[in-house]
């Protein structure tokens, strides 16, 4: 597992990062399940590829490990980038669900509005390489800031270039929301994942198995 560390040099690291694994594969189309069956349930065929999806909810509701979960499930050989601003990713549980660390970028970038904005570039970055089936961004909900939703519809952009699954991790008051393709609203009962579209194309699916995290 690569993990770019906050420095000040992050975005240089960062830079030479991809250019050390960048790579093109042929255009990735259709979507990506998570193998959850709460979640599979609403997305006939899982996230899609080349889109943003937005996971929505609260503290242990469940976001992190549907992430995590679908990228345990990506194709043998894919590679993932984990943006961790909230420092709370632990490596062991990642692998604990099938993801393989040694295919995981894992980036944490500092605290406050700078390094909101250092992980939406960062996000932008992997996004839009080509070298990552999927990228997953989890931030503290940070305020809006002037050319946030510039940059908010560049991550969209970068998705459609690199053909890569966006997971975008939030909090149900954050300010800043992506223009996601599907939105996921997630919480758990009996540490069970249950979640409803939030965007009005589907039902809510209550009978889904997985453990919250």
């Amino acid at each position: 597992m690569s993990i770019v560390e906050p420095t000040p040099a992050l975005l240089a690291r960062l830079r030479d990062e991809i250019k050390r694994i960048e790579r093109r594969p042929a255009r990735r189309e259709g979507q990506q399940a998570s193998g959850i069956e709460a979640v599979d349930a609403l997305l006939p065929g899982g996230f899609p590829c080349g889109a943003l999806s937005e996971l929505r909810g609260g503290p242990s509701s469940g976001k992190t490990a549907v992430a995590l979960a679908t990228m345990a499930r990506l194709p043998r050989g894919a590679l993932a980038a984990f943006i961790d601003g909230r420092g709370e990713l632990y490596p062991p549980a990642a692998a604990a669900l099938g993801v393989e660390l040694g295919r995981l970028l894992m980036v944490r970038p500092p605290g406050g509005e700078e390094g909101f904005r250092l992980a939406l570039w960062a996000a932008e970055a992997l996004l839009g390489s080509g070298a990552f089936a999927l990228v997953a961004l989890d931030v503290p909900a940070g305020r809006a800031f002037r050319g946030a939703e510039t940059a908010l519809r560049r991550l969209v952009t970068a998705a459609e270039q690199g053909g890569s699954v966006g997971l975008w991790l939030s909090a149900p008051n954050a300010a800043l929301r992506p223009p996601a393709v599907v939105r996921l609203e997630l919480r758990t009962e009996h540490g069970r994942i249950l979640a409803r579209r939030a965007d009005g194309q589907a039902r809510a699916a209550r009978t889904g198995a997985g453990h919250a995290a």
